[in-house]
């Protein structure tokens, strides 16, 4: 059985699991095969940048152990261009994140969903599920 990512998750999402661990969350995983909830580089690196100010060291190295990240390739790139040239858009993280998502399908998991109204891609809240 191949397994093909069907989630990615937003950096708020990661910095909130780090933290907590809400049954919807838990049951929401638990839904999932190992292989379809993945992070951005994007996040990566996000994550990166804050983590002496959000979390331990390891905590953060056991979420990226559980969860794939995938490259930000030339496909989202593209994406990511195209959205830059509407002119609606900062060029900023969500926006990297979002392009990444969009080129390769995937539903978008994020407590802020305001922050991707904007954005031609679905968006799950898995803290209100």
């Amino acid at each position: 059985m191949v397994i093909v990512p069907k989630y990615m998750l937003d950096t708020n999402i990661c910095i909130y699991l780090m933290k907590n661990t809400p049954p919807s969350i838990v049951k929401k995983f638990s839904e999932c095969f190992v292989g379809e909830v993945v992070m951005s580089a994007i996040t990566w690196a996000e994550l990166q940048r804050g983590l002496n100010v959000h979390q331990s060291a390891a905590t953060f190295q056991k979420l990226s152990s559980l969860i794939k990240i995938l490259p930000f390739d030339d496909k989202a790139g593209e994406v990511f261009g195209k959205i830059m040239q509407t002119g609606k858009h900062k060029a900023n993280f969500d926006t990297l994140i979002a392009s990444h998502a969009i080129s390769l399908n995937l539903i978008l998991v994020s407590n802020n969903e305001k922050d991707f109204t904007d954005f031609d891609l679905t968006v799950e809240n898995w803290t209100t599920m």
